[in-house]
């Protein structure tokens, strides 16, 4: 096959050297990577054949757009794999202006698929046993009234922002602390309802976030290989340890009944190319979708090992090649560590 140089951005990503592992074991073709990132001390810097320092592209888009331009040119390109809710979003925005394949889906599709009080309308209409309870706020009153519906205090539950990503801004709301678990362990991202209460009266109105029901382990990470709208294949990652955006101890293995629910989700928002669904229990035992990432998952590299090279299947469905999936070989039960490594500059 011939030979692809391909460009990937933000590379300064924990999970970055993943992707580039399943990059060039892919067992099929020679690659030419290239990474670029706004930060000049990206992770992955010495781990491509050439890096570069590009615009922020949350900060300025169109200059992010024209840096990938001339880069493409300068180095011909053949693909780009957008990393990070930011540069797909953009990338999906002006791909029409870009010459070569970009992995990344239709815009107007990309942004429902972030915006989370979206996602869980369309799963109360279309799958409402796995949609979360919850109301969306931009007042002081509107958080009372969430408090209420969900039954706080007696129910612990979740405040995040409506376009958050990656964990951010996330915080569990409850009432129960004691001096042992305040002081003698790691913290949790759980405060109490004063704390969150106080920091809301700053603001008369401020921007929308989600209240919804808290959800516990066991945590579970779906990643898809789709297109146009069709799973071909998930596979369901357990979270053992670990947090909202790293697991660092996991089991892989396929599992039947999450695939058919995934491939719902998928139909509904006609994802493409490679999405990561995460989702977890309700008090009542009810599996939620509770964050739809319609890119790369962070943790879908580390399956090439096992036979199924994600980000390599998804650049053959980009270029229409044949994507064949084997199911019969599909992992049981299947454990991961994952560690801090360090590289000198």
């Amino acid at each position: 096959m011939n030979k692809l140089t391909i460009l990937i951005t933000t590379v300064g990503g924990l999970t970055s050297p993943d992707l580039i592992y399943a990059l060039k074991n892919n067992g099929e073709r020679e690659v030419e990577l290239h990474g670029i990132d706004a930060f000049e001390w990206a992770v992955c810097r010495t781990m491509v054949n050439c890096f570069d320092v590009s615009p922020n592209s949350a900060e300025d888009e169109r200059g992010f757009v024209d840096f990938i331009k001339n880069y493409i040119e300068k180095y011909h390109i053949d693909i780009i794999i957008p990393c990070g809710n930011e540069d797909n979003l953009v990338l999906a925005k002006y791909k029409d202006q870009i010459k070569i394949p970009i992995l990344v889906g239709d815009y107007h599709h990309l942004i429902s698929a972030y915006d989370k009080g979206a996602v869980y309308h369309s799963l109360q209409k279309h799958l409402p046993q796995h949609a979360p309870k919850f109301q969306i706020i931009k007042t002081l009153d509107d958080f009372y009234q969430a408090l209420d519906f969900l039954d706080f205090p007696k129910n612990k539950i979740v405040i995040k922002p409506r376009f958050g990503r990656g964990g951010r801004g996330v915080y569990i709301i409850g009432n129960q602390f004691n001096f042992d678990h305040f002081f003698h362990k790691k913290p949790e991202n759980e405060v109490d309802i004063a704390t969150i209460e106080n920091i809301l009266k700053q603001q008369k109105t401020f921007e929308e976030l989600i209240v919804m029901e808290y959800l516990t382990p066991p945590f579970v990470s779906a990643y898809s290989l789709c297109h146009n709208g069709e799973n071909l294949l998930t596979l369901e990652h357990i979270r053992e340890w670990g947090s909202a955006s790293q697991t660092y101890r996991g089991v892989v293995s396929y599992n039947e009944e999450l695939e058919h629910l995934c491939s719902k989700v998928i139909e509904i928002f006609n994802l493409t190319y490679a999405n990561n669904m995460e989702l977890a229990y309700t008090q009542d035992g009810r599996l939620v979708l509770f964050d739809l990432n319609p890119r790369l998952g962070a943790s879908s590299s580390i399956d090439t090992d096992l036979g199924f090279n994600f980000p390599y299947l998804a650049i053959k469905l980009l270029l229409g090649e044949e994507v064949k999936i084997n199911k019969s070989g599909l992992p049981s039960k299947s454990r991961f560590l994952r560690y801090f490594s360090f590289l000198w500059l």
